[in-house]
Formats: C-alpha cells, structure tokens, sequence
C-alpha cells in the first residue's frame, strides 16, 4: 500500500507523496481494545 492519508490541518491534499515510509503496527487484545503503533522507517 502507497498512501499516506492527511489530517484536515495538514493542507488541502488528500494524500503526501513526499512523506517518509512508514510501519503500523495494531494489536487487538482479549478484551477487544485495540491498539496502534505507527513509526517512520528511517
């Protein structure tokens, strides 16, 4: 997957081709919470 999605505050773009690759990384634990970890790859 190629896209990185912006936040409304980040410019009128839908996507910024010029950032930084990037990992993700979610966790779905027993009780249903799920959580992210996202970091750039250097």
């Amino acid at each position: 997957m190629t896209w990185t999605l912006r936040l409304p505050w980040e410019g009128e773009q839908i996507a910024d081709r010029e950032a930084p690759p990037g990992l993700a990384f979610h966790v779905l634990d027993g009780s249903g919470r799920l959580t992210g970890h996202f970091r750039v790859v250097p």
